[in-house]
């Protein structure tokens, strides 16, 4: 298929500054997994040669170079702005994006535009985002059994088909959330209260969660060898008690010396 020079100018102005020039230049992966409902943040840096100033920074999907009548996701020049888009970056050097309880239908590939005083540029290659079911989520353990000993450790991973990239990750114990955040969840020096059914979610309403992973933590046996039931101990500590009470009684009862010479005394 030919193209007349006409055209082809135009694509090319659109595009931004002609080759593979180093000082114009978007980093992002090149695909990206979400989990519906879930918040994720899209890493991205950009750069352009030194002296020009950014006046407008653009999140676009499904169009190569980010013009009119295309969905932006973020859009600098428009408060209109979708506002689950949230632009984390800046006019400088970041151009980082959180989405918020994404949806199915955004699942496209989005670039990164920037226009400077002096020219502009979007990333070419873009970010490939696949939003996929919540219902993927499992929870994997360090430990390959579910008992656990008491004082012992272990770190649960909230896993799934998607790579996680700062994905907010929420932790539940016998349902009820755990401040806790993020893929991995570290249990040290356990005791009974910890015991219980760990899930995770991507979803921050809790609804789409992993299947349950149960923890059991049971006493250490090699610990509490020498250590006595508490029934125990309670009875031998009276016993103890009244013997001690017996002695000092018996020690009060007996008569002292002195008594003895003063009787002697009197009688001769």
């Amino acid at each position: 298929m030919k193209m007349n020079p006409w055209t082809l100018s135009v694509l090319l102005l659109l595009a931004g500054p002609l080759g593979a020039d180093p000082d114009w230049h978007v980093e992002y992966p090149d695909s990206f997994c979400v989990v519906e409902g879930s918040t994720a943040t899209i890493p991205c840096s950009f750069t352009h040669p030194a002296g020009l100033r950014v006046k407008r920074v653009v999140w676009c999907h499904n169009h190569e170079f980010c013009q009119r009548h295309v969905y932006f996701g973020y859009d600098s020049s428009n408060v209109r702005t979708d506002r689950r888009f949230q632009y984390l970056g800046d006019h400088v050097r970041n151009c980082t994006l959180k989405i918020i309880k994404t949806e199915k239908r955004e699942a496209a590939t989005y670039r990164f535009r920037f226009e400077t005083n002096g020219d502009k540029y979007t990333g070419p290659r873009g970010v490939n985002v696949r939003v996929t079911d919540g219902e993927v989520v499992k929870v994997r353990s360090s430990v390959t059994d579910h008992v656990v000993k008491e004082g012992g450790q272990v770190t649960l991973t909230c896993t799934s088909a998607c790579s996680f990239h700062q994905l907010d990750v929420h932790w539940y114990r016998n349902g009820h959330a755990l401040s806790d955040t993020g893929p991995a969840l570290h249990l040290s020096n356990l005791t009974n209260d910890d015991a219980g059914d760990y899930t995770c979610s991507l979803d921050s309403s809790g609804k789409k969660t992993s299947a349950p992973w149960s923890l059991v933590v049971v006493v250490d046996e090699e610990k509490s060898d020498w250590l006595l039931p508490v029934p125990v101990v309670l009875v031998l500590l009276a016993v103890f008690l009244l013997l001690l009470a017996g002695l000092v009684f018996a020690k009060r009862s007996a008569p002292g010396p002195e008594h003895e010479i003063v009787y002697s005394e009197v009688v001769g």
